[in-house]
């Protein structure tokens, strides 16, 4: 089956990156109170991420701490 970028919720998105490096969103989310200087407020985090209110700035945060990074390449 192929999946398209919109039929992929952040949400699951952003929890199986999490899942693959061992870390449940609770983790996640205070490891980026202690290193992003971010609120470590779950509730918060967790609506932002249901309601994909999520801004860029902080998805390039969540990749950087779980140690990934974001590319954008010309298509071929």
């Amino acid at each position: 089956m192929d999946y398209k970028f919109e039929d992929i919720k952040i949400i699951d998105f952003i929890k199986t990156l999490a899942v693959f490096k061992g870390m449940s969103l609770r983790k996640l989310v205070a490891k980026l109170a202690a290193g992003k200087g971010v609120s470590d407020c779950y509730s918060n985090f967790y609506a932002k991420l249901k309601k994909e209110t999520i801004k860029f700035s902080e998805v390039a945060d969540i990749a950087d701490m779980l140690g990934y990074e974001i590319i954008f390449r010309d298509k071929k």
